[in-house]
């Protein structure tokens, strides 16, 4: 994705009396289409967790620019849910919802089932770019992220009042994808990156659209 492109972070567990299987069916079904018809947005992709201190499902959608995540059609979607997702938002716990530009992506795009992130609202460090180039290097990481929340396009979510307990948000998110998760740890560790990450296995990943489908 495009240095400077938007990107949706969405973290959440469910409540333990959620359907599992009404909960599937409404992100394949019904959500995640809402949201890539919407003007703007790309590509979306969905994970499960696997271990690690942050939510059980991680969900991100790649926007053209950040702006796409402010304006008025996707600003009518939230403030007019449909009935499924209204009736599923009840079930969210722990969520967290970051508005972020892309400040780093490099690597194999697809290449890697596991991700491991990292978030936290500390201010970005000096050479944290230089720190993932370095990791990319080493062996079992195949692509590397680096999304800073965008205060100039974060506007609240009218869904979030349907959601018990509101919605956090994350200044910086450190995104790390590969084939082995004890190699990605290392090559974390081997660069000075230690915060404990959550990793993540790939559930779902859409066609990402090209810019030619997006020109009305």
């Amino acid at each position: 994705m495009a240095k400077d492109g938007g990107l949706l972070c969405v973290m959440n567990d469910i409540a333990p009396a959620c359907d599992r299987r009404d909960y599937e069916a409404w992100y394949q079904q019904d959500h995640i289409l809402d949201r890539l018809a919407t003007p703007g947005f790309q590509h979306a992709r969905r994970y499960r967790r696997l271990n690690g201190p942050r939510a059980e499902f991680l969900t991100f959608y790649e926007t053209a620019t950040p702006q796409v995540l402010c304006s008025a059609p996707y600003m009518k979607r939230l403030a007019e849910p449909t009935a499924w997702t209204a009736r599923m938002m009840e079930h969210f716990r722990t969520m967290s919802r970051s508005i972020c530009r892309v400040a780093l992506d490099d690597g194999q795009a697809g290449a890697g089932g596991l991700l491991a992130l990292m978030a936290n609202n500390d201010a970005p460090s000096d050479g944290l770019e230089a720190q993932l180039a370095a990791v990319l290097a080493q062996p079992g990481v195949t692509r590397v992220r680096l999304w800073r929340g965008d205060p100039s396009v974060t506007v609240p979510s009218p869904e979030e009042k349907l959601r018990p307990g509101g919605d956090a948000s994350f200044a910086t998110i450190i995104v790390v994808e590969g084939t082995n998760a004890e190699m990605i740890q290392a090559a974390l560790l081997a660069q000075g990156v230690t915060a404990a990450p959550t990793f993540y296995s790939l559930i779902f990943a859409s066609p990402e659209k090209s810019m030619k489908e997006e020109t009305p």
